[in-house]
């Protein structure tokens, strides 16, 4: 049954299933879930895989009957030290799922989803629930693949007013000339602000005021600069990045 040896955790399956404990004799698998391990993954019975509580651990436990059964607990040391939000202007519905999907990946803990005063896209409440439960969807299948242990948080706010209320200290990226910040760790808690495919409005770049920094003499496409400012924060290891 199953293969033999102890496989790195970096190899195993990985489910997330908040509220799962290693004191269970066994945790009950969702129906699709045990449908990917063996349609897709075509694991055997016996066979290792990990199992996610999302608060920071791994459950390292062998599949079988339909169910995986636990082992032994782990706390693998994944998540980024830093914590970075991303505040994004909605863009159009084919480029939010890669903003959530990239910067999933390179560890951001927060997503603030807004309508900005150029974005194309405007979600009703009914549709804003339908695209919260894709979006979660998105993350959690990202930090399954990237070997993360805690989901990042989805929320929307109301404007880029109700944005800067809610993190006063934020940094905005901006494409205005004569901007000359570029953009830096400044602690160990940062949150960035990114504008829709139409830019900021003139009423927009008043609220944002000194706030506005820029990533260099290109202008990137609003579902490439979130992912470029987190890679600057979260994966740069020099001198000039570290917190202050």
């Amino acid at each position: 049954m199953g293969r033999s040896g102890i496989q790195p955790l970096r190899s195993l399956p990985r489910i997330f299933l908040p509220g799962a404990t290693a004191e269970q004799e066994f945790i009950e698998l969702p129906k699709e879930e045990v449908d990917k391990l063996r349609k897709v993954l075509r694991l055997e019975e016996g066979d290792a895989i990990a199992v996610l509580p999302n608060d920071g651990t791994l459950i390292r436990c062998e599949f079988r009957a339909r169910k995986a059964w636990p082992q032994v607990i782990e706390r693998p040391n994944t998540e980024a030290e830093m914590s970075v939000t991303i505040a994004q202007a909605l863009p159009k519905a084919d480029r939010i799922d890669t903003i959530v999907r990239m910067c999933t990946e390179l560890g951001v803990k927060h997503f603030v989803f807004f309508a900005g005063d150029r974005s194309v896209v405007k979600w009703d409440e009914s549709k804003r629930q339908d695209r919260l439960r894709r979006l979660e969807a998105v993350a959690r299948e990202s930090s399954e693949q990237c070997f993360r242990t805690n989901l990042p948080t989805i929320r929307f706010e109301q404007d880029l007013r109700s944005v800067l209320a809610l993190f006063p200290e934020a940094i905005v990226l901006s494409e205005v000339e004569g901007i000359s910040p570029r953009l830096t760790r400044r602690g160990n808690e940062m949150a960035l602000v990114v504008g829709p495919e139409g830019g900021w409005s003139p009423k927009e770049l008043e609220l944002i005021g000194a706030r506005g920094v820029t990533l260099g003499p290109r202008v990137l496409r609003t579902d490439t600069a979130g992912a470029a400012a987190a890679s600057i924060l979260l994966l740069a290891d020099t001198e000039e990045n570290k917190p202050v």
